[in-house]
């Protein structure tokens, strides 16, 4: 990059922005055409929600993109206090984010400072570290047990120096939770002041497994929770980019301090009120998800691959070699999952549950694929 940047760029930058890899998204259909040709493929790479956006969203959008020369409310006094009715919380617990990510760069940009430091997990969403290196602050990645959070060895990697940690139940890109008292486990072997748990449940709406801790019942807790939750997932809000925080209201006013003005658009406040009251469209996600998530793992399974059990609305499996030569045959047969080297697991391919068409079309390509490449089936 050096060679394309002005000499008086280099200078003035700080250093450290210059070692930050760019976040690197799913590949969009579109993208997918203009390389290679392919038209109708199916996107299974980024945990969209494949019924689409809900009836009653829709209709919220239509009834205020009249006033998209209005700016909106700031402050989303509506959503926020029906989320926090959701959880039992006020409005002053509650922050709306350009996406959940945002709240996690506010997080970043409120905790962090050169020096400090912030511990994740060895295989987790790389935006973490992102929004930590961006300040300046160091990132600690803690391996990680069986694809799950190891919370023990995470509270023992804590220093003077940390400030937040990294959590997701599920996590992104493994689907992994960690039980009830794992969790209450760690809390108590952490220090009750100097740091934050950011703990980010973007898809937690799709856990079935009673025994995963439900992070709301702990943002008061010593030291403090932020839960992140997004509409980007279960809701089918993905392309209007809202998500939400939910902490202690001294935090929030703190946060609320790095918001920009108008963060969250109008539509987007709209559809995501009239989202979070669609109970049948909410159900009918869940159900979806949950027979193609067992469908996908048995027959993945099947092939004899091994398959991290999920929680999420996505599954990850893993091969004995470098799983890129199986992601780039998979575009071909215009299916497009996620090869996870970015995630540190260049052995591994996530792919998103899909309607039932869309998994039997992918486990066909990958069939076709692995004989195609004389890997055992």
């Amino acid at each position: 990059m050096d060679d394309i940047l002005p000499e008086w760029v280099i200078r003035a930058v700080p250093e450290h922005i210059f070692s930050i890899p760019a976040y690197v998204p799913g590949k969009p259909l579109a993208e997918l055409k203009r390389e290679l040709g392919i038209s109708g493929a199916v996107k299974m790479a980024s945990n969209e929600n494949p019924l689409g956006t809900s009836a009653k969203a829709l209709e919220a959008i239509q009834r205020v993109a009249g006033d998209a020369h209005i700016y909106p409310e700031g402050s989303a006094p509506d959503l926020r206090r029906a989320i926090g009715d959701r959880f039992g919380l006020s409005p002053e617990s509650v922050i709306l984010g350009n996406g959940s990510d945002e709240i996690m760069q506010f997080a970043a940009h409120l905790f962090i400072r050169p020096g400090c430091e912030a511990l994740v997990g060895s295989h987790t969403f790389s935006w973490y570290r992102i929004c930590v290196e961006a300040f300046g602050g160091s990132v600690k990645a803690v391996p990680m047990k069986d694809y799950r959070f190891d919370l023990a060895a995470t509270a023992r990697a804590v220093t003077d120096l940390t400030r937040l940690i990294f959590l997701a139940f599920p996590n992104n890109p493994t689907g992994t939770i960690v039980s009830r008292e794992e969790f209450e486990s760690f809390l108590r072997d952490l220090p009750t002041e100097g740091l934050l748990i950011v703990l980010d449940e973007a898809y937690r709406e799709f856990v079935t497994e009673r025994d995963c801790p439900n992070a709301v019942d702990y943002i008061f807790s010593k030291p403090p929770v932020l839960v992140l939750r997004t509409f980007s997932k279960i809701h089918g809000l993905a392309g209007l980019r809202v998500g939400y925080g939910l902490a202690q209201p001294w935090l929030v006013e703190l946060l609320n301090r790095l918001r920009p003005p108008f963060n969250v658009n109008s539509v987007a406040q709209s559809a995501a009120l009239a989202a979070l009251g669609d109970a049948e469209h909410l159900a009918a996600s869940l159900t979806l998800c949950e027979g193609g998530r067992s469908f996908i793992h048995k027959e993945l399974a099947g092939l004899g691959l091994k398959v991290i059990p999920s929680q999420a609305n996505f599954v990850t499996f893993c091969l004995e070699q470098d799983a890129r030569p199986v992601y780039e045959g998979l575009l071909r047969e215009g299916v497009i999952v996620r090869h996870l080297a970015s995630f540190g697991m260049e052995k591994c391919i996530r792919v998103t549950v899909g309607r039932r068409e869309d998994n039997t079309r992918f486990l066909g390509a990958l069939r076709k694929v692995m004989a195609d490449l004389k890997l055992s089936v």
